[in-house]
Order: structure tokens, then C-alpha cells, then sequence
């Protein structure tokens, strides 16, 4: 570095120089990530005036304008009027969020994984003891607690007597106090002047290798500086439906370096990737020619899982490296659709790699390896194997929870979305828009509800298993309530025949005095797990075409 010293302001003055537009994101940093928690510690570290580190600031003339960022920050824009340029190269997220409280507006922004982070919803109390945190977040203010509480925006902004003004006396000198705490409070900042833009990114680098790790796309993009690689990431992003533009920069990454001869999975790969395009003009030439084929190829592999596979979301995929087999099949099938034999053999791959989870544990590395070959053999020949030996263990079936997303937990909701589950009372088709979100535990029902099961000494490690999960809509959901299925079953008005497409629907297993139909609860339990993980270990080896599971 040229040159470097320190230099202490007062957050209020900070505030002002924010808002001047002094400062400027660079392109080598991160999007805002930062969750609303984060922001709570932040303040209660500020109030009780412990350090928050340090700011770091790349002080470099106009000639390195071209590395400022006009997107993906929350920060207001760089001031062109201004004779240098003041890069946030550490303390973006700290910086962010103080402005956006001390701002005095209730606004909220999106951070980089699509959560809210609400700035009017962070709250201070000032009624709580000393000893704990005074900063809380909020989503909803309910009884005494919309009366107790202030949100830190009212008592930052310059109106913020009028808009305390109804709490009590000693209440009103507590907020007065963290509000003077708070402007007051001295941010350290490091000032590094050079236009060694190398130098800078490895600064970055090192800096957040030391405090809070970056993960491998951050590490790659603050390293890439041929191209703007997290624009073309972002942009392959937001080009994906069905909530899949939430998945992680780093399968993009990550099938960015298979796609380009890699053979390595992980932040080893990503980094000779990032390393190799940096250094060789012709392998940059020859990724410029790949990428917008495979930026098709990532929404051709999304589309394939929700409409081949019931992977309705994001959040129903069993795991996430699965898209970079398959938008490495379609990126080397020039994005055409399988032929017949080339499906199967893709059916036989997914089913396989989502019941037996092959993409976590131990040999991940190895079959993510495998299979992106085998993506670039199935292309060339659909007749192409996929080498896969597994013997799943039965009882997974009864260990693996409902409520926990998983490959196993996450491929048997797959299943019953393609089952096209019925509605109980009549038989007719549930729209699929109802059962959509897999998170959403509104809509999946305990066949043997869990109070009835509890009553009868049947504790949660058994109940929540998924093979007492089906759907189920709202209204049905609520008319079970604690019966026994007999009793709900043999109430719902429908035909004998509507009931039956409904149940066959959920793979819910029905014999005469068994299992659902059973008078005794424990029993019948018992017999019904076992004809139901019968009935799923025959759909999923049905969908599969091949033997899945071990057998007793």
C-alpha cells in the first residue's frame, strides 16, 4: 500500500458523508447479506460501546471508477462530483445498516437471500434490564409489547421527541440516552491509498478470511477481474423460475468450472476456475462462447425437475448440485429434450441420487464427479449408464422426519406431487398451487394425527416419520382434528369409489380392518407404517426402474 492511516467519526457524521455520496461500493465486494439479527447485535454492541471493527476504505483516484458497483448494494449512489473515489472495502454491511436506521424511515430492503430485512421493525426497549440486549426485531407488534416498545427509526430520526413523546419519564431519559449513545459512538476507519486494484481484491480477501469466512462465489467474485462474474451469475439467477433463482452462486460456480473441464468439485474448483480465466485470454474466449448456452441450460434443467420430476420449488429439491447434472446434460445435448432411453436413464438417476442422498456424506465429491460425466456420456449416447449401487435400509423410511428438509424427506413429497393427491371428500384433483410451498406445513397432514398418537404413549419420533405424512388442503386439515382415521375416513361424504382413487392417491395403504381401518390405535399404527413403506418403496422403485431399497 502507498499510504495508510486511521481516522475516527462520530456515526452521525458518518451518516452525513454517506449521504453526500462520498463513498462507493466496489465490484469485489458483497451484496447485502446481512439478516435483521445481525443488525440487533450490531446496535447493542454500539449502545453498550463495544467495538465493531474496523472500516476499510480503498482511497483511489478516478482512474479505478470503472470497479464501482451501480447494482446490488442498499447504500446511496456515489457522488460523481467528487474528486476521488472512497471504496467500501470492509464494513459495507455495518455501513448499510447504520444508514438505513439512522435515516429515520421505516424502509426495508431484500438481502442476498431473498429474506426482508425491515429497518422499522427493529425495535428498542427501553424498559428492559441492563444486563439484556435492548434491541429486539419484530414482525408484528401484539398487546402491551406495541406500547412498550420503540422503533430505533423514531428514535434516530430528527422528529424523535414528537414521535416518543407518549412513554413515561424515566422511559424517555433511557431512549434519549441510547439515541445519544448511538450518534455519538466513534466508527474507527482505516483509509489505504494505492491504484493497485490486485493488491485491493487480495486485501479483501485476506481481511474476510481472517473474520467472517466468505464462501467460494464471494472469494471468486472479488478475485475475478477480467469479467463481471457476479453479474453474469446474478443474471442466470433471475432468469430461473419457480422460485429457483434462490439457488446458491456457488452450483453456478461450480458447474461453470465442470462445464469448463473441471475435475473437482468445491472451493479448490471454483478457485482454479476463477485462477485459469484470470490468467488465460483463450480460456476466457472459449467460456464466452460456452455461457449463453449454458445460462439456457441452468432453466432447461429447472424446468425439467418441476414438470418431469414434481420438484415444484427450490425448496423441494432433494439436493442442489442435482442442477448441475442436469444443466451439464443440457448444456452438451445443445438444450434439445432427452429422447426416451435418455430419460429413463435420467429418471433412474434422479429417484437413485434422492433416495439414497448420494450428494451428501462422505462420497459426494465422488458421485457429483461421476455423474457429470455421465451427463456428457447421456448426451452423446442415450444409452449411457450411470453407475449407481445402493441398498437403501428400510428403516430410514420410518426415521426420516416430515418437518426437516432432506433428499429423502424432499423426494417423497416429489412423489406425492406426481401421485396428483385427491381430495378426500369428493375425489376430484387437488390444484397443485395448494400444496405448493414445501416449507408451508399447513398443508401436510398426519394420517394418525399426533394427539391421538401421543394419548396412546406414540411419541413424535414415530408420528412425524413421513410415512404418516400425506396432503391435505385447509379445510379437510381441520376437519380430522384428534379422530382416529376409521372415524374421519368413514365420515367424509364421497362414493366408496372417490375415496379409494383418493387414498391410492396418497399412497395410503387400505385393507379391511388394517392399518386405518383398524379399532386398535397402537396396532393399527404399526400396521399401517408397514404397509405404507411397502406401498412407497414399490412407487419409488417404480419411478426409478430399479431396485432401490433392501429388502427384510
Amino acid at each position: 500500500m502507498e499510504r495508510i492511516y486511521t481516522n475516527a467519526f462520530r456515526l452521525k457524521k458518518l451518516k452525513t458523508l454517506v449521504e453526500r455520496g462520498v463513498f462507493a461500493v466496489p465490484e469485489l465486494q458483497r451484496e447485502f447479506v446481512w439478516s435483521a439479527r445481525k443488525a440487533c447485535d450490531l446496535l447493542d454492541s454500539i449502545y453498550r460501546n463495544y467495538p465493531i471493527g474496523t472500516i476499510l476504505i480503498w482511497k483511489t483516484n478516478r482512474r479505478n471508477e470503472g470497479q464501482l458497483r451501480k447494482h446490488l448494494h442498499i447504500l446511496p449512489p456515489f457522488n460523481a462530483a467528487n474528486r476521488d473515489v472512497y471504496f467500501l472495502v470492509d464494513g459495507q454491511q455495518r455501513l448499510s445498516v447504520l444508514w438505513h436506521i439512522m435515516r429515520g424511515e421505516a424502509a426495508s430492503v431484500l438481502n442476498a437471500d431473498r429474506k426482508e430485512v425491515h429497518f422499522g421493525r427493529i425495535f428498542f426497549d427501553p424498559y428492559t434490564p441492563n444486563c439484556d440486549s435492548p434491541f429486539v426485531y419484530r414482525k408484528r407488534l401484539l398487546g402491551e409489547m406495541a406500547d412498550r416498545l420503540v422503533p430505533v427509526v423514531d428514535m434516530l430520526s430528527s422528529s424523535w421527541r414528537h414521535r416518543i413523546r407518549n412513554h413515561r419519564v424515566r422511559a424517555l431519559g433511557r431512549i434519549a440516552e441510547c439515541r445519544n449513545r448511538i450518534l455519538n459512538y466513534q466508527a474507527l476507519m482505516v483509509f489505504c491509498e494505492t491504484n493497485d486494484l490486485a493488491e485491493v481484491r487480495e486485501t479483501f480477501v485476506r481481511i474476510n478470511s481472517l473474520g467472517i469466512r466468505i464462501g467460494a462465489a464471494d472469494r471468486a467474485f472479488a478475485r475475478a477481474s477480467k469479467f463481471n462474474m457476479r453479474g453474469l451469475v446474478r443474471d442466470a439467477q433471475s432468469r430461473l423460475g419457480h422460485g429457483f433463482d434462490r439457488i446458491s452462486p456457488e452450483t453456478i460456480l461450480q458447474t461453470i468450472a465442470l462445464a469448463m473441464g473441471g475435475r473437482d468439485v468445491g472451493e479448490r474448483a471454483i478457485d482454479a476456475m476463477i485462477s485459469k480465466l484470470e490468467k488465460d485470454r483463450r480460456e476466457r474466449a472459449r467460456f464466452e462462447r460456452i455461457w449463453p448456452v449454458l445460462r439456457e441450460s441452468f432453466g432447461q434443467a429447472v424446468d425439467y425437475l418441476v414438470y418431469e420430476f414434481g420438484v415444484a420449488n427450490l425448496g423441494f429439491l432433494p439436493s442442489e448440485p442435482m442442477i448441475t447434472t442436469l444443466a451439464l446434460f443440457f448444456l452438451h445435448n445443445r438444450n434439445a429434450r432427452p429422447s426416451r432411453a435418455a430419460k429413463r436413464r435420467l429418471q433412474k438417476w434422479f429417484w437413485a441420487t434422492a433416495v439414497g442422498a448420494r450428494y451428501s456424506g462422505r462420497g459426494h465429491r465422488t458421485n457429483i464427479l461421476a455423474d457429470a460425466s455421465f451427463a456428457e456420456r447421456l448426451a452423446a449416447n442415450p444409452q449411457a449408464q450411470v453407475a449407481i449401487k445402493l441398498r437403501v435400509p428400510l428403516h430410514i423410511l420410518r426415521t426420516t422426519e416430515y418437518g426437516r428438509p432432506g433428499p429423502l424427506s424432499n423426494a417423497f413429497f416429489c412423489l406425492l406431487r406426481l401421485k396428483r393427491p385427491r381430495y378426500l371428500e369428493d375425489g376430484a384433483e387437488i390444484p397443485l398451487g395448494e400444496i405448493s410451498t414445501r416449507s408451508n406445513r399447513s398443508d401436510k397432514h398426519h394420517v394418525f394425527p399426533r394427539a391421538l398418537l401421543l394419548r396412546h404413549g406414540i411419541g413424535p419420533d414415530r408420528f412425524n416419520c413421513i410415512l404418516n405424512i400425506c396432503y391435505l388442503v385447509a379445510r379437510e386439515n381441520q376437519s380430522v382434528g384428534q379422530r382416529a382415521p376409521r372415524y374421519y375416513l368413514g365420515t367424509v361424504p364421497r362414493s366408496r369409489r372417490a375415496l379409494a382413487l383418493a387414498l391410492r392417491s396418497h399412497l395410503i395403504p387400505s385393507v379391511d380392518g388394517e392399518g386405518v381401518w383398524d379399532r386398535g390405535i397402537k396396532r393399527g399404527f404399526k400396521s399401517f407404517l408397514d404397509a405404507r413403506a411397502r406401498l412407497l418403496v414399490k412407487a419409488f422403485e417404480a419411478q426409478s426402474g430399479m431396485r432401490l431399497f433392501e429388502r427384510a
